[in-house]
């Protein structure tokens, strides 16, 4: 889709958990093997003791002042998250309106997995063009990757999660600093859902707490399946497709001097390099950044938090960047944006 009015992602913000775990003390306390997380190249992971929506308050009021956009100017509040959120029966985007101060706003919650930060800003930006009383849109994403149900080095494959939250404000007029959204695509492939869910039978309750998701153990259960969908093809297809057609709303050429590289999702690099490496390379020779070594793949906020460490190295205006979004189910998404 591409953006013909004017959109801005304004500051957009990252705030990481506030303690840091090594690889090295992961796997001399025996969280990870030290081949596997050679091969996955994560230095680092960032650890928090805030509840999720507690660090999303905090990257939202963050994110609101350096825009200086008032919480009572927000139209909606859309919050994105992957995992547990620290209650069972309860909406967490209308907490992080509440606690803000977004006492007009229309709070949503969005779970599309790890692409739900993305899904959030589309749905943000077509609010924006739908409505035209509509002034400011608030996004955050926060995800807490914590034991008993989770474990954050070695329960999944191809990936490690660090905690962290992100927020970004969308406006029609810059607020620096500020990109505006050129273009999204986003494509989907369900027949991959199988692929976190297993063989096990559908739970009357929440287990949360009661074991320890293993993410690896239904991937190995979905590919031990006769009739498996080939995901690394599905995903090189998706992600050709999404960033092709994106550059093309865009109208950014893939070899376009203002395009200054594509930001990928913070996964492992083994991962990276297999499959949207070389799906990224058949569409452009831009530059390509890998920003997840010192944090852990965050959950529904890589998107935005590679745009914030984007707009942090102060780029120049009129720069184009990509950001590559993915999530289970499977769902994948590209933005172009230009710095303003």
């Amino acid at each position: 889709m591409r953006y013909a009015e004017p959109v801005y992602l304004d500051a957009p913000t990252l705030h990481l958990g506030e303690r840091v775990e090594t690889v090295t003390e992961a796997v001399a306390r025996g969280a990870i093997a030290e081949p596997v997380a050679e091969k996955y190249g994560y230095a680092e992971l960032r650890i928090s003791d805030l509840a999720p929506v507690e660090m999303a308050e905090r990257a939202a009021l963050s994110a609101l002042a350096t825009a200086g956009v008032g919480a009572l100017d927000l139209d909606e509040v859309l919050h994105a998250w992957t995992y547990f959120q620290g209650h069972d029966f309860w909406s967490p985007a209308h907490y992080v309106a509440a606690r803000v101060g977004a006492s007009r706003a229309v709070p949503l919650g969005v779970q599309q997995m790890c692409n739900g930060g993305m899904a959030a800003v589309e749905m943000a930006a077509r609010h924006l063009l739908a409505e035209p009383e509509a002034q400011a849109v608030l996004v955050t994403t926060a995800d807490r990757f914590v034991p008993p149900g989770f474990d954050r080095w070695g329960g999944d494959l191809g990936v490690c999660y660090g905690d962290a939250a992100t927020a970004v404000v969308l406006t029609r007029t810059p607020r620096a600093p500020a990109v505006r959204l050129l273009a999204t695509r986003t494509a989907a492939a369900a027949e991959l859902e199988a692929m976190h869910r297993g063989h096990a039978p559908f739970s009357p309750a929440p287990l949360g707490g009661t074991t320890t998701l293993l993410p690896r153990v239904t991937k190995r259960q979905f590919n031990e399946r006769p009739e498996r969908a080939d995901l690394a093809k599905m995903a090189y297809a998706a992600l050709t497709e999404v960033l092709g057609r994106s550059l093309a709303d865009a109208s950014v050429a893939p070899d376009d001097p203002r395009l200054r590289g594509v930001a990928l999702p913070r996964l492992s690099l083994n991962g990276l390099d297999e499959v949207y490496r070389p799906a990224i390379s058949d569409v452009t020779g831009a530059e390509v950044f890998e920003l997840g070594s010192r944090t852990g793949h965050l959950g529904a906020g890589d998107a935005v938090a590679n745009l914030a460490c984007l707009l942090a190295e102060d780029p120049p205006a009129g720069a184009v960047y990509v950001l590559i979004s993915a999530g289970a189910g499977f769902t994948w998404t590209s933005a172009v944006v230009e710095v303003v």
